[in-house]
């Protein structure tokens, strides 16, 4: 450049110069003023496309929602028929001239109640009239966008984990449903192994289940659990080298059963979102008007028959607990420390809630042994409100970072969603210039077949190298206590 550059040359350095940034600040100084951080300044925006990072789930993380198959609902009840048996196990042989035993078939009728999901948003209608910046320039699209991931995560959380009777307004997940048919076996804590779900998978294929599971469903801690065991118990270094490329475990997992091999799935809305407590005051989690709880009567240990509270429990907890309700999350609130001095005791306290009609469940959280504070701290339960006064009961059934694992069949006739309305956007009336507008789906899951699938619970993983095999039939679930 030489001489005096023209305007078109200048602003073409001035591009260049600024192509380096996110956008820079022109410095607006009044008139025999100086810049302060009070004047407005106009901001010159670039391209953000490059830079764009989600700091939250994406779409690739469901995994339950796209495998669930799609069954159109025409009412807001879905009634279907289970067959509970074929007839009674009477002796098949006849004498000559007989005419048999006469045999029935057995049926239940099933009735799934369809639910309503909505996602609210809006866009100011200044917002509507220009360009965002960003890879989506229509404000309202981009919203929608957001919304829409936003709405399918808390379904997909929602399909494993909803329960009706905390939540009259939710439907009852997959996690309820099978638990409720019976399936279900307790690793207190314990990881498990391929050997242990490899016998899970022969008992369901075994009379009188015949269930014949496709997938086996885990959260990613515990299928890193797996792939470590494989390398770990492998006759032959797990280490492959490819093309120069050294690849350290399995890619894919399956379990071999007594029909074929079974892939495992990882599925990262399995574990819970909120299964760490939220800080004390405004929070992460705090969202809408709803009031904070209130401590009405202290934490205090008692012995107890159901109590799962074994010798190496014995310690000092601090709980903490916040509501849900219609109208959000509320700021939590911790109890006293309690001693659980013995195996056998149970903790019991109640919580107030001055606007517990608008509460719909409690959270509870529990600390570690000896936790100066509940920071921290790992959900236990969830506790449904139905007075002022909740009294919480912790018998130690929920160990605090443990998962569940689900052995599944996604084939219709086992297992569907029933939709009834597909994902749509609704236009809400303006009372303000903005434009607000719902995101909703119509629909509920629906497992037909629960004695046919199977639930482990309180899966946990090995913080340590040693890997300790499950082998007994109790928490295999085959032969429970008497």
């Amino acid at each position: 450049m030489q001489g005096i550059p023209s305007s078109a040359e200048m602003a073409g350095l001035m591009g260049s110069l600024q192509k380096g940034t996110v956008g820079y600040q022109t410095p607006l100084v009044p008139a025999g003023g100086s810049q302060t951080a009070a004047n407005i300044s106009p901001l010159v925006p670039q391209q953000l496309a490059q830079t764009l990072s989600i700091a939250t789930s994406s779409m690739n993380d469901l995994k339950i929602w796209p495998m669930l198959a799609k069954v159109q609902a025409q009412n807001t009840v879905v009634e279907y028929n289970r067959v509970l048996s074929h007839g009674g196990q009477h002796s098949p042989f006849i004498s000559e001239g007989g005419n048999g035993i006469l045999n029935r078939s057995t049926y239940e009728k099933v009735a799934t109640k369809i639910r309503y999901l909505a996602e609210r948003r809006e866009v100011t209608d200044q917002a509507s009239m220009v360009n965002i910046i960003g890879p989506s320039a229509d404000a309202i699209a981009e919203e929608t966008r957001r919304g829409t991931e936003s709405l399918l995560q808390r379904l997909e959380l929602n399909l494993f984990h909803a329960d009706e009777t905390k939540d009259s307004n939710a439907f009852n997940g997959i996690i309820k449903q099978i638990v409720d048919g019976g399936n279900t076996s307790d690793l207190r804590g314990k990881a498990p192994t391929a050997l242990y779900l490899s016998e899970i998978l022969g008992h369901l294929y075994s009379a009188p289940l015949y269930g014949m599971v496709t997938h086996i469903m885990v959260t990613p801690r515990i299928l890193s659990e797996l792939i470590k065991q494989t390398v770990h118990h492998g006759r032959h270094d797990q280490i492959q080298v490819n093309s120069g490329q050294i690849t350290f475990g399995a890619s894919s997992l399956s379990i071999t059963g007594p029909y074929g091999p079974v892939q495992v799935v990882s599925a990262p809305f399995l574990e819970r979102h909120d299964r760490i407590a939220p800080a004390l005051g405004s929070s992460s989690v705090f969202e809408g008007t709803l009031a904070a709880p209130t401590l009405q009567a202290n934490a205090a240990a008692a012995a107890a028959a159901s109590s799962k509270f074994v010798a190496a429990d014995t310690g000092e907890y601090i709980y903490r607990v916040v509501a849900v309700g219609t109208n959000g999350v509320s700021a939590p609130v911790d109890t006293n420390a309690v001693d659980v001095d013995a195996a056998g005791k149970r903790v019991t306290f109640t919580i107030r809630h001055a606007d517990h009609t608008n509460v719909k469940y409690l959270r509870v959280y529990r600390s570690a042994k000896g936790a100066a504070n509940a920071n921290g701290a790992l959900l236990i339960d969830e506790v449904a409100v139905s007075a002022q006064d909740t009294v919480i009961t912790d018998n130690n059934v929920n160990i605090p970072g443990s998962s569940d694992i689900l052995f599944l069949n996604f084939s219709p006739d086992y297992m569907c969603y029933y939709q009834m309305l597909s994902l749509v956007r609704r236009p809400l009336a303006q009372i303000s210039t903005t434009f607000p507008f719902l995101l909703m789906m119509f629909g509920a899951p629906a497992v037909k077949l629960p004695t046919k699938m199977f639930v482990a619970r309180n899966a946990g993983v090995n913080t340590s190298a040693g890997l300790d095999s499950v082998s007994d039939p109790v928490l295999l679930g085959l032969n429970p206590p008497a």
